[in-house]
C-alpha cells in the first residue's frame, strides 16, 4: 500500500481511509502522541491538591507540579490539557519554498520514485504542462523537468493503473480536452499512454475498483451540464467508457467510499448550485452501475468534498467546501448512506478544497481548508463532529487544492497547497518528533 497521503486521504491517528477505497493502513499518530486514554487516569488523586483552577497548557508549571489543578481526576502528563495534542498541535510554518507558478489546480502526493518519501504530481491549468516534483526526504522539493501535456488540467489521482507496482496518474482535463493517463516507469518518469478519454468540461477524478474486478477504475465529474462518467480499467491501464451517464449538473468534485455499508464503492458528488443542482449521492450496485439515491444535499456553490468518520460512529461523513462566500458544511451519515445537515456553518470564504486528518493528536478528524483570496484555515473537531476555528491563518494566496502527508519525515502531517497562478507552498507541521 503506497503511503499517498493527500487531499484524497483522511487520517484518524491510527488508520488511513483512502479516497479510492476504504482501505485501512496503520500509521503513526500526528505529533507523536496518542490521544488521552481515560483508563490511564489516576484513581487515587488527592482531592486536597485540587485547586479548581486550570491545568496546562503544555509547558506550564501546572503540568509538572503533581497536582490535579483542575479537579478532573488526572495530573500532569496524564491530563489531556497538558498533552500537546489537546492544545492543538497543528502549528504550521511556511517552508519558504517557491514551487512553480503554473496555475496549479490539483495536487496529489505519493512515492513516485520509490525512495520512501512523498513526491508531488501537479495538475496545471491554462494549457500549461503538468509537473512532477521529487522530495529529497526532508520536505525539500525539486522539479524533475518533466512537462506532461499542454492541457487545462483540473484534477489528478494517483494509483497503480497498469499493475506494475508503481503510481501512475489519471489527469482530468477541462475545456473539452481529453483526459490523459500518464504511466510511471518506477523512477518517477512519466510517459503518455496514448489514450485520449472523452472530451468534456471535467473538474475532478477519483479512482477506485467500482466494478469489483480488482483494478482501479475512474469516476470523472463534469461541468457545463454534462453527465459524470465512469471509465473502466481492463487491468493493464487501458480505459473504456462504461456507457453510464450520471446526472447532468455542474459537478465539481467526487469522493468514492462505501457510504451504505454494503461493501462496494459509492460516490458523493458536489455540484455548483449556480446551475441549480444540489449535491448528490450515487449508490453502486456492486458491478459499477450507479443509481441516484434521490437525496438533494444543500444548495450551495460547492467546490470540493472530503470524507472521513467525523463524529466517531464508524461511517463516512462529509466535509463540503463551498465557494462564493458561502459557509462550509458538515453532512452526517446515518450509516446507511442517508445524510443530514449537521447545522454547522463554517467560515464565509471562497473555499476550494479541504483535507482531513487528526491534526491536533486528540484522536478525531480535523480539517485544513484551502481558500481562494483569503487565508487558509484549520478547523478543530471536538470528537463529535462539531468544528471550531483554530485561529490559525495560513497564507493569503489563491489556493485551489491541499494535500496532506508527512513531507519532512518527522512523523506529523504536513500540507502541500496548490495556489493557482501564485507559487505553490509547503506548510510544515512543527510538532514532529515530540
Amino acid at each position: 500500500m503506497q503511503n499517498s497521503a493527500t487531499r484524497r486521504w483522511s487520517y484518524n491517528g491510527t488508520m488511513v481511509i483512502t479516497r479510492a477505497a476504504a482501505v485501512v493502513l496503520m500509521v503513526s499518530t500526528a505529533c507523536g502522541r496518542w490521544g488521552y486514554d481515560p483508563s490511564q487516569a489516576f484513581d487515587d488523586v488527592d482531592a486536597s491538591s485540587c485547586s479548581e483552577a486550570t491545568e496546562g497548557p503544555p509547558g506550564d508549571a501546572t503540568c509538572s507540579d503533581s497536582m490535579d489543578n483542575d479537579c478532573d481526576g488526572v495530573t500532569d502528563g496524564d491530563d489531556p490539557d497538558c498533552l500537546l495534542g489537546s492544545s492543538g498541535c497543528a502549528d504550521y510554518v511556511d517552508s519558504k519554498q517557491i514551487l512553480d507558478a503554473s496555475s496549479s489546480r490539483g495536487v496529489f502526493l505519493g512515492d513516485l520514485d520509490g525512495d520512501g518519501d512523498l513526491d508531488v504530481f501537479l495538475a496545471n491549468y491554462d494549457t500549461q504542462p503538468n509537473t512532477v516534483w521529487l522530495n529529497d526526504g526532508t520536505g525539500v522539493f525539486v522539479d524533475t523537468g518533466q512537462n506532461l501535456g499542454a492541457s487545462s488540467s483540473r484534477g489528478v489521482f494517483l494509483g497503480d493503473l497498469d499493475a506494475d507496482g508503481d503510481l501512475d496518474a489519471f489527469v482530468a482535463n477541462y475545456s473539452g480536452q481529453p483526459h490523459k493517463i500518464w504511466l510511471n516507469d518506477g523512477t518517477g518518469i512519466f510517459s503518455d499512454s496514448g489514450q485520449n478519454l472523452g472530451a468534456a468540461t471535467s473538474h475532478d477524478v477519483s479512482l477506485g475498483d467500482v466494478d469489483g474486478d480488482g483494478d482501479l477504475d475512474a469516476f470523472v465529474v463534469n461541468g457545463a451540464g454534462e453527465p459524470d462518467k465512469i471509465w473502466d480499467n481492463d487491468g493493464t491501464g487501458v480505459f473504456s467508457d462504461s456507457g453510464l451517464d450520471l446526472g447532468a449538473s455542474y459537478s465539481r468534485s467526487v469522493f468514492l467510499g462505501d457510504l451504505d455499508a454494503d461493501g462496494d464503492l459509492d460516490a458523493f458528488v458536489v455540484n455548483d448550485t449556480g446551475a441549480g443542482a444540489a449535491n448528490k449521492i450515487w449508490f453502486n450496485d456492486g458491478t459499477g452501475v450507479f443509481f441516484d439515491s434521490r437525496q438533494n444535499l444543500g444548495l450551495s456553490n460547492s467546490e470540493y468534498v472530503s470524507m472521513a468518520d467525523l463524529d466517531g460512529d464508524g461511517d463516512l461523513d462529509a466535509f463540503v467546501a463551498n465557494d462564493a462566500g458561502q459557509p462550509n458544511k458538515i453532512w452526517f451519515n446515518d450509516g446507511t448512506g442517508v445524510f443530514s445537515d449537521s447545522g454547522q456553518s463554517l467560515g464565509a470564504s471562497d473555499s476550494e478544497s479541504v483535507a482531513l486528518a487528526d491534526l491536533d493528536g486528540d484522536g478525531d478528524i480535523d480539517a485544513f481548508v484551502a481558500n481562494d483570496g483569503a487565508a487558509n484555515k484549520i478547523w478543530f473537531n471536538d470528537g463529535t463532529g462539531v468544528f471550531s476555528d483554530s485561529g490559525r491563518s495560513l497564507g493569503a494566496s489563491n489556493s485551489q487544492s491541499v494535500a496532506f502527508g508527512d513531507l519532512d519525515g518527522d512523523g506529523d502531517i504536513d500540507a502541500f497547497v496548490a495556489n493557482g497562478t501564485q507559487p505553490n507552498k509547503v506548510w510544515l507541521n512543527t510538532c514532529g518528533g515530540i
